[in-house]
């Protein structure tokens, strides 16, 4: 199995990571999402060999010659939850509840910025998070639909919304089932990443319904071109698989790109000069662009009060 460092409930929820040098009316938030089976903090984390020979570790949405230096006037944080759906303390993470636990959370950080501009950065299963949120923000009267108006910006790198292609659900159960007890394993968390399965096909209808009628969010998916060891996530027998497909990380009016490398890699950058970090980056400048126009749009139509 793939070991991943345990998700305390100090590592729960939003952690701010860098706060704006000065707030003004161009300060957005930044909200880094992860995926299944994976750390809040190290999923952004590259390890990396220093001269020495000892190990360090980078987070690009940390490291100031990174994103800081990008969105220069952006409160970046990131959201966890509890992912593990294997091991010693295993949680069920459905998708409605951790965006509804995201909602919530938004709500309390941005109280005093309801409609500051806001952009997800989401890997895998955190795309689908983004996703529910959304439509979560934008059909709730009250609390959360500054959050949906608000938003201008989701990015998302290897999100499956049409089911992850390399992994076939029952050889995934079974090889967690021949390390684990039947009551170390919840099965369902990921049941939804599944290729058609009807949670996942209604969400993301109805998301792209709701974008195409009403949208206002710039959106960029990446998929990966790099096979995955599907070994290393269950059952330790390696598997060489494409995880998320062309076909299945995109979305058909999004701005779509590729990242050369795999699954686990492609949301880990060690420099600001690696080309697939670039890319990336190039479709963020675009979304921190277009947040001050939507704002302003906001304000004219007494929306952004």
């Amino acid at each position: 199995m793939r070991k991943v460092r345990d998700i305390t409930n100090k590592d729960v929820g939003i952690k701010v990571l860098k706060e704006p040098l000065e707030v003004t009316q161009d300060t957005i938030d930044i909200v880094a999402i992860h995926g299944i089976g994976a750390h809040p903090d190290d999923t952004w984390t590259k390890r990396v060999e220093t001269e020495d020979g000892k190990a360090a570790y980078i987070s690009w949405l940390t490291e100031g010659r990174m994103l800081p230096a990008v969105a220069t006037n952006a409160r970046i944080m990131r959201y966890g939850y509890k992912s593990n759906w294997f091991g010693k303390k295993p949680m069920q993470a459905k998708v409605r509840d951790v965006a509804t636990r995201l909602l919530n959370s938004l709500t309390m950080y941005r109280e005093e910025f309801n409609y500051r501009p806001l952009i997800f950065i989401t890997h895998c299963f955190g795309g689908l998070i983004a996703l529910k949120a959304s439509v979560l923000a934008r059909n709730d009267e009250e609390d959360w639909r500054p959050i949906f108006k608000s938003t201008i910006g989701l990015l998302t790198l290897g999100t499956p919304f049409r089911g992850a292609d390399g992994m076939q659900y029952r050889e995934i159960v079974e090889a967690a089932l021949r390390e684990y007890t039947e009551d170390e394993v919840r099965a369902e968390t990921i049941d939804v990443l599944q290729r058609e399965n009807e949670t996942l096909n209604d969400l993301v209808t109805e998301f792209c319904k709701i974008h195409k009628r009403e949208g206002h969010a710039q959106i960029a998916c990446f998929y990966e071109t790099g096979y995955t060891d599907v070994g290393k996530v269950v059952g330790g027998e390696q598997r060489i698989r494409l995880l998320v497909t062309e076909s299945s990380g995109r979305l058909d009016f999004a701005d779509n790109g590729s990242i050369a490398r795999d699954h686990f890699e492609m949301n880990k950058f060690e420099e600001p000069g690696e080309e697939d970090f670039m890319l990336v980056m190039k479709a963020l400048k675009k979304m921190i662009r277009g947040a001050n126009s939507r704002m302003l749009s906001l304000s004219a139509s007494g929306n952004a009060e």
